[in-house]
């Protein structure tokens, strides 16, 4: 989804429902000092009553698009959902 180029992200989960994800290459430079890209927050109140879960993304670096942190959510989204792979 990137015109030009690529990057790897690093996600972490963080329970009970939050992701953070930063670029790779920063996090291999120094794990401590490595800077959030975005974060992907899950609020499963309504999971098990009405079959929903409300999703929040926030993009704090502006390392990335906005558009960039929405695909990069849905895809991460769509790699957990299938529960195969886990």
């Amino acid at each position: 989804f990137r015109e030009e180029g690529h990057f790897m992200i690093l996600s972490q989960f963080q329970t009970p429902n939050y992701f953070l994800l930063a670029f790779l290459k920063d996090y291999q430079m120094d794990p401590a000092r490595a800077q959030p890209l975005l974060t992907i927050s899950l609020f499963d109140d309504f999971a098990e009553e009405k079959d929903v879960t409300l999703v929040r993304v926030d993009v704090i670096n502006r390392g990335i698009e906005d558009d960039e942190g929405y695909n990069i959510c849905k895809y991460l989204l769509e790699d957990y959902a299938e529960g195969e792979g886990f």
